[in-house]
């Protein structure tokens, strides 16, 4: 796939013709499980991705469980659009675009609060927690002409929950949420009907040298990476009690889910797993609320991950900060928002059990701080390998020799993982889930059609 002698220097393209290029190879390479390395560090695909992908879908906003009171706020972004995730003086949760109606200002500065009204700073124009225009200065001396109702704050055209998740997308027309969500719903269901999650603290922030795509595609399913990426941290005995060895797992690899990916380290005990929630706190479960089929995977389970698209991933182990402490279970969202090419900030939500008590909530937050945070085991480990990536997929050479990062593992004849025929979800499951990279293209496939679909140009 090199570039010919004949062939137009790409360094002179314009940004469309660049991005037109790139997605035109990228549709005959991934036929070959191959992807254009450009596409992780290139200023016109990530604008592109912030029209075609951020501002075509629905993007994960938060939980209910951060805006438990009418008038409570959080400030939020759906790529890099500033908002104001608020729940009003009727309980509705609001997307209210953060840009004053007459000048632009951010209406909101604070980056949490309770308020029934949102003023701005430089003239005082004031909106209610809905996001209606209630008071403007001087308006019958220079404004009355101004129609109130015609002039609230701009607000997300779509936005919708799932069991407390709120989501929104900013697209005029977009399908209903649950249709994005597609077969995810089966595997969310068994985090948050089973069992009633609640937020625990504010979420972690911080920025990182790496383009968005690279912790999604890793949490797609890469789990080909764990022996050598965490064995440090495997060693000294932290992290899940499927990694260190304590309890053995079979691995599936959730593919083919309506655009999102999953994994499981299946535990086969007669002792229940549920990721390494003790009894006392399993009792508080809602064990009715899913099927059978359902409950058995959760209660197998003593790992899971995945990410629904285009940027919100999950881990959920059973684990431990300490060799010689119990293990706990801990759920962790983490989103990977856009914050130009080559860059992205990191939020990362820690949740609990809401019926726990306070001293376990406490444990599962010790855990999550150690294992996945800006100073987490598994995360410096993560993002210390994924330096590097960005340099390389922005450099001339990677340009000039048309560069191609490879995603063929178990695409063989004798391959290990193997399609598991009596799978009892949605999507097609691979047992030996960490030797194929089925889940990673996956991803890309869907960033792909996505960016080429005519609807996001």
């Amino acid at each position: 796939m090199s570039q010919g002698a004949d062939e137009p220097d790409s360094s002179m393209e314009s940004g469309f013709n660049r991005v037109q290029r790139i997605l035109d190879d990228m549709g005959d390479s991934l036929d070959v499980g191959e992807v254009p390395m450009e596409i992780l560090n290139n200023d016109a695909v990530y604008e592109e991705e912030l029209d075609r992908i951020f501002g075509q879908t629905w993007v994960y906003i938060g939980h209910e469980s951060e805006v438990p009171e009418p008038g409570d706020y959080r400030q939020r972004t759906i790529g890099e659009d500033p908002f104001i995730f608020v729940r009003d003086e009727d309980g509705e949760f609001r997307v209210l675009f953060n840009s004053c109606r007459h000048r632009g200002a951010n209406v909101c500065r604070a980056e949490k609060g309770n308020t029934s009204h949102f003023r701005c700073p430089y003239h005082g124009w004031t909106y209610d927690n809905s996001g209606d225009l209630v008071g403007v200065p001087q308006k019958s001396a220079g404004f009355d002409h101004l129609d109130a109702d015609d002039h609230g704050l701009h607000q997300a055209p779509h936005v919708d929950d799932y069991k407390g998740l709120v989501f929104a997308c900013i697209a005029p027309e977009a399908p209903p949420l649950e249709e994005h969500l597609g077969g995810a719903t089966w595997f969310l269901d068994m985090y948050f009907d089973l069992i009633d999650m609640e937020v625990i603290g504010d979420p972690h922030r911080w920025e990182v040298e790496n383009d968005w795509k690279t912790p999604t595609e890793n949490f797609y399913g890469d789990n080909y990476h764990i022996p050598m990426g965490h064995k440090s941290a495997i060693e000294a005995g932290v992290g899940s009690d499927t990694a260190t060895g304590e309890k053995e797992s079979e691995l599936y690899g959730i593919a083919d889910c309506d655009g999102h990916a999953f994994s499981f380290y299946q535990i086969e005990s007669d002792e229940p797993s549920y990721w390494g929630h003790p009894p006392e706190v399993v009792e508080t479960f809602n064990h009715d609320a899913l099927t059978e089929e359902q409950h058995e995977v959760a209660r197998k389970s003593g790992v899971t991950l995945g990410t629904m698209f285009p940027n919100l991933s999950f881990i959920f182990l059973g684990g431990r900060d300490d060799p010689e402490k119990e293990s706990v279970g801990t759920f962790l969202l983490r989103k990977w928002e856009p914050r130009g090419a080559g860059k992205m900030e990191v939020v990362n939500w820690i949740f609990a059990p809401k019926h726990a008590s306070d001293e376990y909530k406490e444990r599962a937050y010790e855990v999550g701080m150690s294992s996945f945070s800006p100073a987490g085991n598994f995360e410096v480990d993560d993002v210390g390998i994924w330096y590097g990536i960005d340099d390389a997929a922005g450099s001339v050479f990677a340009r000039k020799n048309d560069v191609h990062t490879k995603f063929t593992m178990g695409s063989g004849d004798n391959a290990a993982a193997t399609v598991v025929d009596d799978w009892v979800g949605p999507g097609t499951a691979y047992r030996e889930g960490g030797m194929t990279d089925e889940n990673q293209l996956d991803f890309y496939r869907t960033w792909y059609e996505t960016m080429t679909d005519n609807g996001g140009t």
